[in-house]
């Protein structure tokens, strides 16, 4: 597939580019083009009461307008991808509309994750759904993975609920989302240490005779592929008894959540061995001239194999945390060639297996949220996974004290009934945090 856009290759137009993009970004945005949209992340904001579609229209325009990172394409040059701007240009329109009887908001978010972005048109899109039944209303913004991690995108919608219901009587926003993010490649980073860690468009297990690869429950076209997901909700007393138990035992939610989904899938699947694959953040390796902008993406993927034999769950959290960090000190980032990325999308992309099973979280939300803490009501980010580059992941969050979680998986590669196995276990372990396996 060749990513184009007016004014860039093959054109004849010399289009000014803001610059090329880094190994992560030209990962995310390979895997997004060679993979019906692999990676394509879409974030569910409820809102309470109705909201006018003409004034979310005008926000909209203001925003846009306001973020650079919003008016960016991405073109295909004969030395890679490079971001080029569109100053001035329109935002994509808002799609909007009323939830039908029968028809859930995550219905909805089932049909955002599956309708794709052209990636060399706009890299993102917003939809208004209003539900004068439920008196909410609920947005989805979609985006291409390369402009975005978890970080910013509590940081950009703040900019958008700002604009929408005003910045309130406290400070305003702390995040800097007017500036462009920079090229992560460029940036300065501490020496490397021994060791490796993965990239986010191919992550492989590990190669020393790890755990084996998750095959497919089904090989199709990709035009017979898609993504789904099975959410899960906890209460806040759920939610305060997981971390109280954390707490008595010296490990973090992230920790336990990653045992939890680990065991779960095992559990369903009869294996006592998986790679196991963890999001970190880049935000605070790089050592920049200026604070990085609240935008962008710096993240990674890292893989721990972990051996699950209905052990102790407290030391097996402690067994991946140290696992996790030895992973994660030694992660530098790669700086291939973009068309050495391209190969290793490819190759993922030709694949009849996943390498293992990933947790991703983007934490508490609330902060980012500001004053309009008490008029969100619902937040969760998914991504689409048709190319099953894992076997499931799950997707973590907390807003007003309750965890969030949702189960994200190809279809057909991952069978439905297995991933539904694995959310029933791991809602087990979350109501029973000291116990090994329900």
């Amino acid at each position: 597939m060749t990513v184009t856009a007016p004014g860039g290759a093959g054109s004849g137009v010399a289009a000014p580019a803001t610059r090329r993009l880094s190994d992560i970004e030209a990962s995310f945005a390979w895997t997004h083009a060679l993979m019906r949209g692999t990676t394509q992340v879409t974030t569910h904001v409820t809102v309470r009461g109705d909201l006018d579609p003409a004034r979310l229209g005008e926000a909209v325009r203001r925003w846009a307008a306001a973020l650079p990172i919003l008016s960016l394409r991405i073109d295909e040059r004969p030395d890679g991808l490079w971001f080029r701007p569109e100053p001035g240009t329109p935002p994509p329109p808002v799609r909007t509309g009323v939830l039908d009887p029968g028809t859930s908001p995550d219905d909805v978010l089932r049909e955002e994750l599956n309708d794709v972005l052209d990636t060399g048109g706009p890299l993102w899109r917003l939809r208004l759904v209003r539900d004068p039944r439920g008196g909410s209303a609920h947005l989805y913004f979609t985006r291409n993975h390369a402009i975005s991690d978890g970080h910013a995108t509590g940081a950009v919608l703040r900019s958008l609920l700002d604009l929408l219901y005003g910045r309130g009587e406290g400070p305003g926003s702390p995040y800097d989302v007017g500036r462009p993010a920079p090229n992560a490649d460029e940036l300065p980073c501490p020496p490397p240490v021994a060791g490796t860690g993965t990239r986010p468009d191919g992550p492989e297990a590990p190669a020393d005779g790890g755990p084996a690869p998750l095959p497919f429950a089904d090989h199709r076209p990709w035009g017979e592929r898609g993504t789904d997901m099975v959410p899960l909700a906890f209460t806040a007393e759920e939610s305060l008894a997981v971390r109280a138990w954390c707490k008595e035992h010296g490990t973090t939610v992230n920790q336990f959540f990653a045992v939890a989904l680990a065991a779960s899938f095992a559990q369903v699947t009869g294996r006592t061995e998986i790679s196991l694959y963890t999001a970190v953040s880049l935000r605070r390796r790089y050592a920049p001239p200026t604070p990085l902008p609240d935008v962008g993406c710096f993240i990674s993927v890292l893989p721990v194999p972990l051996r699950l034999d209905g052990d102790d769950p407290v030391r097996q959290a402690r067994a991946y945390a140290t696992a996790l960090a030895r992973a994660d000190a030694a992660w530098r980032p790669p700086r291939r060639d973009h068309a050495e990325i391209r190969r290793a999308v490819g190759n993922l992309a030709a694949a009849r297996s996943s390498p293992g099973i990933c947790l991703t979280n983007v934490g508490v939300v609330d902060p980012a949220l500001g004053p309009h803490g008490g008029r969100v009501i619902g937040f969760r980010t998914v991504v689409n996974r048709t190319g099953a580059n894992y076997g499931t992941v799950l997707h973590l969050g907390t807003l007003h004290g309750a965890f969030t979680a949702t189960l994200a998986f190809g279809t057909p590669s991952t069978d439905p009934a297995t991933v539904r196995g694995v959310a029933k276990a791991l809602r087990d372990r979350v109501r029973h945090p000291g116990r090994a396996a329900p």
